[in-house]
């Protein structure tokens, strides 16, 4: 699995970090909204796409899970 890497996906900067839990791999993201706030989730990847989990994310995160996916595609 590839480093650490930042992404820009409608104005916001996404942090990646990779992550390995037994036989699964994902990624640590992170992001600030346009108040600051730093919202931190995991992406990992199922049989075709990539599925956001954590507690509590705004709307406009879930929202770009697919653009999300496919910037981690495009890193790997």
């Amino acid at each position: 699995m590839s480093n650490l890497f930042n992404k820009i996906i409608r104005d916001r900067q996404f942090n990646f970090q990779p992550l390995e839990f037994g036989q699964e791999a994902g990624y640590h993201v992170d992001v600030k909204d346009a108040e600051n706030t730093r919202w931190e989730f995991r992406v990992f990847a199922t049989e075709d796409k990539w599925k956001i989990e954590g507690e509590k994310l705004p709307g406009w995160i879930l929202d770009i899970e697919r653009e999300i996916g496919k910037a981690i595609d495009e890193h790997e």
